[in-house]
């Protein structure tokens, strides 16, 4: 997991060794974060299979497979999506939440794949809540 909380922490990943789909990714983000004079106000988190939910929740303070209000989990059949945004990028889920009212938000990049985190992204998108 990457936990990217400002455009530093993007620019210093980008200098590592990521795939060149992460990698276009995040650079794009990058780019309009600083485009919209958001550089400093969102948080990108990179989840991929390996990443448990405690570990996104360590980084974050929650996890998108938990409803923050009913508290509901993902696998609970009462469970509905509730975040702003959720796209599949072809390889990639992004979702993206916003925090109050200053512009702050988090990107979550969640890889394609067998994890909790994917199978909950496919089945909304698919609105099988």
């Amino acid at each position: 997991m990457l936990s990217l909380p400002n455009a530093a922490a993007i620019e210093a990943a980008l200098l590592q060794p990521l795939s060149a789909e992460l990698a276009k990714i995040l650079a794009a983000r990058l780019q309009h974060m600083e485009a919209q004079g958001l550089a400093d106000l969102t948080h990108i988190v990179v989840i991929e299979a390996e990443d448990s939910d405690a570990e996104v929740e360590q980084a974050i303070g929650w996890s998108p497979l938990y409803h923050p209000i009913d508290g509901t989990r993902y696998d609970d059949s009462e469970f509905h999506p509730y975040w702003a945004w959720l796209n599949d990028l072809g390889g990639w889920y992004e979702i993206i939440e916003p925090v109050g009212n200053d512009g702050f938000a988090y990107i979550l990049l969640i890889k394609h794949g067998e994890s909790a985190f994917a199978a909950m992204c496919r089945e909304a998108l698919q609105c099988a809540f």
